[in-house]
């Protein structure tokens, strides 16, 4: 069996409140370092094969505090960048839902063929997380592996690896900063935990 354990980014100063950060680079903030530390400590008892990240600096730096527990580098992955929100970015899904309500409602019908304002189309970087899914799979069937990413790339992780509709796991939806768990078992993978621990 694999557990895949898939942890949310910290908070940076550029989002206190879960602004969509997109590709700005920010690095962590205190509290974004205390989330990190804390997930670190939820995953210290487990054993960990690997520790993949995407390549912006909270990402990394929210990867290498889980990864000093395990003595273990953290694999960085360019497909594992957050998704580029446009003239969306800076902004939370709350006031976009309240200020754009029918562009949202676009998302919220069919996420796979949005195109965020002035931003990446959901199916581009759908792909580029099909490709890093792709070489997780062909490379792990065991063990225990933890994935450092923000919220959007996570769901769309889940998506993909469980086979599950990605309107389902409501990408749009801030994680909290909970830990989000998939467990595969010969080829067949579940989500054990959305949102949760």
């Amino acid at each position: 069996m694999m557990t895949i354990y898939l942890i949310p980014v910290g908070k940076t100063q550029l989002s206190p409140k879960d602004e969509l950060l997109g590709i700005n680079n920010p690095s962590l903030s205190s509290a974004g370092k205390s989330h990190a530390d804390e997930a670190a400590k939820i995953l210290a008892p487990i054993i960990l094969e690997a520790v993949f990240s995407g390549p912006l600096k909270r990402e990394v730096e929210t990867a290498e505090r889980i990864a000093e527990a395990h003595s273990i580098p953290v694999r960085k992955e360019r497909d594992l960048r957050d998704v580029n929100y446009g003239a969306w970015c800076g902004r939370t899904w709350d006031s976009i839902e309240t200020n754009e309500a029918q562009i949202f409602a676009k998302l919220l019908r069919s996420p796979q063929k949005f195109k965020f304002p002035t931003g990446d189309k959901v199916r581009i970087s759908g792909k580029r997380v099909q490709s890093f899914v792709s070489r997780l799979l062909a490379n792990y069937g065991t063990g225990n592996i933890a994935i450092v990413a923000d919220d959007f790339i996570i769901f769309m992780l889940m998506s993909q690896i469980a086979k599950v509709e990605l309107s389902v796991m409501e990408p749009w939806k801030p994680s909290g900063g909970k830990i989000s768990i998939l467990e595969c078992d010969e080829g067949k993978c579940a989500v054990k935990c959305l949102r949760g621990v």
